[in-house]
């Protein structure tokens, strides 16, 4: 059983991540923490995964709110666009996006004491080895917990980041994908750290090429006919078709992309992807156009420079598999109930 800390920012996939990491068999959840991001600010993102837990009936779980702002950010605009993003969608959905990002309503329980960093630092330190820390948001709250103690590195089992791209363009610039470009220099820190790490890009999520592992309609309607009293499926097949319709209709994706729920499911399956050999990773931190770019090291370049190899990044995905164990998970909260 794999032992983890999620770090989110909720934006809609978080939830079904969150979701799924609290029922999977093969996961033990610690702990989730929150970090601001696409979903906007912290105490959104926080409420949404306590109400997520509740929904899951995993009250147990602590909850930690984290870093509230990126270490330096981007133009305010810049940063406010995710949040806004909506607003460019009115016209073509009209009310049907009142369940796209919601307010979260107040939570039954309040978000456990203590700093996401803390949280994390003291989790990892206590438990050399054991656990892994998935990412499925902006980096800062990992950045900042190796920027506090350095030991984190040799004491964390791995690292699992959500973030980047290498051949699918990027969904903030052509360059870039949102959690890297969000908080550059955190980016840089996590995937400059001398610590196993598996990076999972735009490019096995956000493409059509892994078309199986993204979520349909079609999905839904198989789901629900086999669902039985699944408060959790039901909250699914409220919420998500319009996620499905705008992914289908904006982003020229056959369904609703899963890359967080990806992300935790490598974290107990690796064999779920390819994978390159480990490779050193930085990123662009300068202009606008490129800030954010995630950039591997291969081959042999005349220029000095470059980090430690630590970082296998994904190439391709089962999504069949994938999305196979993604039902089977959520079919378990019908068995609780």
């Amino acid at each position: 059983m794999e032992r983890i800390i999620l770090d989110v920012d909720s934006a809609g996939d978080d939830i079904l991540a969150v979701l799924f990491a609290a029922a999977n068999p093969n996961v033990r959840l610690e702990g989730v923490t929150t970090v601001t991001g696409a979903a906007g600010p912290i105490e959104q993102v926080t409420n949404v995964v306590l109400n997520t837990l509740t929904l899951a009936g995993r009250d147990d779980i602590p909850v930690h709110a984290g870093a509230w702002r990126p270490i330096v950010g981007n133009a305010k605009a810049d940063m406010e666009a995710p949040v806004h993003f909506e607003k460019r969608l009115v016209a073509r959905f009209g009310d049907r996006l009142k369940k796209f990002n919601p307010p979260a309503p107040p939570p039954v329980r309040p978000a456990t004491r203590g700093h996401a960093v803390d949280f994390i630092i003291d989790t990892v330190m206590a438990n050399p080895g054991e656990i892994t820390l998935v990412t499925t948001g902006p980096l800062t709250n990992a950045a900042m917990a190796l920027l506090q103690e350095p030991r984190l590195t040799g004491a964390l089992k791995r690292l699992l980041v959500l973030g980047g791209n290498f051949q699918t363009p990027g969904n903030i610039t052509p360059l870039s994908e949102y959690n890297i470009w969000a908080d550059p220099e955190a980016s840089r820190i996590v995937l400059n750290a001398d610590v196993e790490k598996i990076l999972v890009p735009l490019d096995i999520c956000e493409d059509n090429r892994v078309a199986a592992s993204m979520l349909t309609r079609d999905d839904i309607a198989d789901m629900q006919a086999v669902a039985r009293k699944n408060a959790v499926f039901d909250m699914i097949a409220d919420s998500f078709p319009i996620y499905i319709d705008i992914w289908r209709e904006f982003f020229d994706l056959v369904g609703f992309p899963m890359d967080d729920v990806i992300t935790v499911a490598l974290a107990f399956d690796p064999s779920l992807a390819t994978m390159t050999e480990p490779l050193f990773v930085d990123v662009v931190l300068d202009g606008r156009l490129a800030r954010g770019q995630t950039v591997a090291h291969r081959g042999r370049q005349l220029l000095p420079g470059g980090g430690p190899k630590t970082t296998r990044i994904c190439t391709d995905l089962d999504g069949r598999r994938f999305l196979n164990i993604f039902k089977q998970t959520i079919a378990r909260y019908e068995l609780a109930a």
